[in-house]
């Protein structure tokens, strides 16, 4: 089994006045550009989860020397996007994030059918059929993206189309309508023939209008023309056997990371749920566990899921040059691990950027780092993870949020 290196963390940024919990200066995520400049996008201020994607609280970084030094960029979304996944047209594509449908601007809502309330998050769904009549546009099938046509500069704002038949859409309890998204802070993935492949977040209805699962799930969905439109495959249904019944913060299928692999399956690791400071486990009540499965028919169905890893938020895949699955998630904590065989059956034991120590696993994970990851190939065998550490200091002593990079070598 291969094994993974970690070279010393480099700091890209710090804070000394953010809150720990859910503060600013966490959720780092990170790309590579053509020319191999590396940019470092995080959250910088997070006064609630509704402010996410506004410019000014997402500050970018750049790293012109391979992550060892980094300075802020002064047009950071521009040269964001410009590092965004490059398609096998030459196209870069990437999805913007829909606004929330604040309660203040809704009309009266139909009332919602029977049996169509999550047992997490206080959600209830609905399709976009049955609130078009009250909506119109605000919920039609589509998605927004931006697109740097290959060989060119200008980016592009589009709508891209999505054949849905029950497309969700989900009312949170405080009366947000929330449309179902692929987040930017995902990763789309494109297999050997070039289709484009995204998972989201999106509760399933089936065709009779009842919920397949009372918990979160991912849907699967996919582009045959390079982002244009997008059709729905699948869901990765979530079942209540999954976790014990003492789990705690059970949410379903809400993160997943796809990768598509040598003995053409397609290989999906699944958050289910996560250890809460508002819910504090033990051993007696874990938290929910990491699950794996593979589709073997292009997505369209999915083994049960299974056992991966005691815990994990976020999953992060890449790919490396000779097929290699490099992972990273936490939650408590930062771990890494690594996959060589063609089916990504085998896996190596974790590598861990950050532990959290055993007495504090439930009580204070959450003063160690956000534990949300982002993943660069920058070489053969080679990539840079980015993460949060909250235990280091400034130079004149002052504890403070910070956002670092390493080295990763699997060899």
């Amino acid at each position: 089994m291969k094994t993974i290196r970690l070279g010393a963390p480099v700091i890209v940024a710090q804070n000394t006045e953010e809150p720990i919990l859910f503060g600013g200066y966490q959720d780092p995520t990170i790309r590579c550009g053509a020319d191999g400049t590396l940019y470092v996008r995080f959250n910088a201020r997070r006064d609630n989860w509704l402010t996410f994607g506004e410019e000014e609280k997402n500050p970018v970084y750049k790293s012109t020397d391979g992550g060892e030094s980094w300075e802020c960029c002064q047009h950071a979304q521009d040269e964001w996007l410009r590092a965004g996944t490059r398609l096998p047209n030459g196209d870069i594509f990437c999805f913007c994030e829909h606004a929330v449908l604040r309660k203040e601007t809704l009309p009266e809502l139909p009332p919602l059918p029977e049996g169509r309330r999550l047992l997490t998050a206080g959600m209830s769904v609905y399709t976009v059929n049955e609130l078009k009549p009250f909506l119109g546009d605000r919920v039609a099938k589509e998605f927004k993206a931006y697109r740097i046509k290959a060989g060119t500069d200008e980016v592009i704002e589009e709508t891209c189309p999505v054949i849905w038949d029950n497309m969700p859409v989900v009312l949170h309890h405080d009366g947000f309508l929330i449309r179902v998204f692929p987040h930017p802070s995902l990763c789309m993935k494109v297999d050997s023939d070039g289709t484009l492949w995204m998972p989201m977040d999106a509760p399933a209805v089936d065709s009779d209008g009842n919920l397949q699962s009372l918990r979160r799930c991912t849907a699967l969905l996919r582009s045959t023309d390079m982002g244009h439109t997008w059709e729905y495959v699948s869901h990765i249904l979530y079942k209540e056997e999954f976790n014990p019944p003492t789990a705690i913060d059970v949410e379903g299928f809400m993160e997943c990371s796809l990768e598509f692999l040598r003995d053409g399956s397609c290989v999906a690791l699944l958050r289910s749920g996560s250890l809460s400071p508002f819910a504090i486990g033990d051993d007696a009540h874990p938290a929910p566990i990491m699950m794996i499965t593979h589709s073997y028919d292009g997505c369209k169905t999915w083994e049960t899921p299974n056992y991966f890893y005691d815990y994990g938020v976020c999953p992060v895949t890449r790919s490396l040059a000779d097929g290699t699955v490099l992972m990273a998630s936490g939650r408590p904590g930062v771990y890494l691990r690594v996959s060589e065989d063609e089916s990504a059956a085998e896996w190596s034991d974790p590598v861990f950027a950050v532990e959290v120590p055993k007495e504090d696993f439930y009580a204070k994970y959450y003063e160690y780092t956000c534990c949300n990851t982002g993943l660069a190939v920058t070489g053969a065998n080679t990539a840079v993870i980015a993460y949060s550490d909250f235990t280091l200091h400034t130079p004149d002593g002052k504890r403070a949020k910070s956002i670092l990079v390493r080295k990763i070598t699997v060899e």
